[in-house]
C-alpha cells in the first residue's frame, strides 16, 4: 500500500495522534476512533461522539498501534499492530486466550479473511474497513464481554488455521449452490451473487481450495 501526500494529510485531519514515518514507511501512534455498529444493517458508523450519542453498541477508545507497511500478511496487507499490550490484559479479564482476540506473538493482529482479489487499498480503506472494526471489537469486549461481543456484533471466524477451514466451507457451499451472478447471493446478504461473494469464490477456486 503506497502512502501519498494526500493519505497524510488524510491521516492528520482524522488520526492526530497518529504520524507517518516516511524512513521506516510505518504509521505509529496513539489511534483515537467513535463507532457504533447497527445490528440491522450489519454496518458499522464512525463518526464523532456527538453524531452517534445514545447507540447501545457505541464505542469510544485509544489504542496504541503500529501500521508496518513494509511487513505484508497472507491478504497482501500490511501488518498492525498494538503496541501497548492491552489485549493481553483484555484477554485476562474474559478468561480467554489472545487468539480468541485474533492477535499473534508480538501483538500482530489478524484482521480478516479473504481470498478475493482486493481494489487496490487506499489508507482511508484500510483504516475505515479493517483496523477500526477489527479495534471496535476489541474495544467492544474490554467494555462489554466477550459473550456480549460475540452476541451483539457481527459473526466471526475462529482464529487460525480452524478459521480458514471453516472460510474455505463456506465459500464451498456457496459455489456448490452455483447461483447466477445477478441472483441473490446465498450467504444470505440480501445483496446480488456478483456484488457478494463471487470474487471470493472464484479466487478460492483459482487457489486450488475448492474441488
Amino acid at each position: 500500500m503506497r502512502v501519498t501526500g494526500n493519505d497524510i494529510e488524510w491521516l492528520e485531519a482524522f488520526f492526530p495522534g497518529l504520524q507517518y514515518d516516511f524512513q521506516l514507511q510505518q504509521i505509529n501512534g496513539e489511534m483515537q476512533f467513535c463507532a457504533a455498529y447497527d445490528r440491522q444493517s450489519g454496518k458499522l458508523t464512525l463518526g464523532s461522539l456527538a453524531g452517534i450519542q445514545g447507540s447501545t453498541t457505541l464505542v469510544q477508545d485509544t489504542f496504541q498501534i503500529s501500521i508496518r507497511l513494509t511487513e505484508i500478511d497472507n491478504n497482501g496487507w500490511p501488518l498492525v499492530y498494538e503496541v501497548s499490550q492491552r489485549y493481553q490484559d483484555i484477554a485476562e479479564r474474559n478468561g480467554i486466550a489472545v487468539a480468541d482476540l485474533h492477535f499473534m506473538d508480538a501483538g500482530i493482529c489478524c484482521l480478516s479473511i479473504s481470498y478475493a482479489k482486493m481494489p487496490r487499498l487506499t489508507l482511508e480503506s484500510f483504516m475505515d474497513e479493517l483496523v477500526i472494526p477489527f479495534f471496535y471489537r476489541l474495544s467492544y469486549v474490554d467494555k462489554f464481554g466477550i459473550a456480549a461481543a460475540r452476541t451483539d456484533l457481527w459473526e466471526e471466524y475462529p482464529h487460525g488455521d480452524a478459521g480458514y477451514k471453516e472460510y474455505e466451507k463456506e465459500m464451498w457451499g456457496i459455489a456448490l449452490s452455483n447461483p447466477g451472478r445477478n441472483q441473490p447471493c446465498p450467504c444470505g446478504s440480501g445483496q446480488k451473487y456478483k456484488r457478494c461473494h463471487l470474487d471470493e469464490v472464484e479466487s478460492a477456486k483459482r487457489l486450488g481450495l475448492l474441488r
